[in-house]
């Protein structure tokens, strides 16, 4: 379970995720059982919720590790909290994700750096 999040921290990393373009996530390794850090693309929904979708799709190796545990911690600007990431497999809601990456990341975007389009991530923050 997560523990409730320090209503400062958390709208200090929201500041500092509007002026991101990567976000730190960390998961634990499911077969190891040790942190993993990594530095991803994503968009803020509403303010409340960081959308990650992974290049490889449900091959990403994170995103194996998030499905077997689905506590992850996001930083950025030296601020983290930690949360649970809810997994997301429906096409259109992650093609929509998508459309706010081609948004965010336009002079930077491939289509061919998402290979595999068939999960996303939502994680509360």
């Amino acid at each position: 379970m997560t523990s409730p999040v320090n209503p400062n921290i958390r709208e200090e990393l929201i500041a500092k995720l509007k002026r991101s373009n990567e976000v730190a996530i960390t998961v634990v390794g499911r077969s190891s059982g040790k942190k993993i850090s990594t530095p991803v693309w994503f968009v803020l929904n509403n303010d409340d919720q960081v959308m990650l979708v992974p290049m490889k799709g449900s091959n990403s190796n994170w995103f194996k590790n998030l499905e077997k545990h689905p506590q992850i911690e996001l930083s950025a600007g030296g601020k983290a909290i930690s949360s649970r990431a809810t997994i997301m497999r429906d096409s259109n809601q992650v093609e929509r994700i998508l459309d706010g990456f081609r948004t965010k990341y336009r002079p930077m975007w491939s289509e061919s750096y998402y290979s595999k389009r068939d999960v996303c991530a939502g994680i509360p923050v």
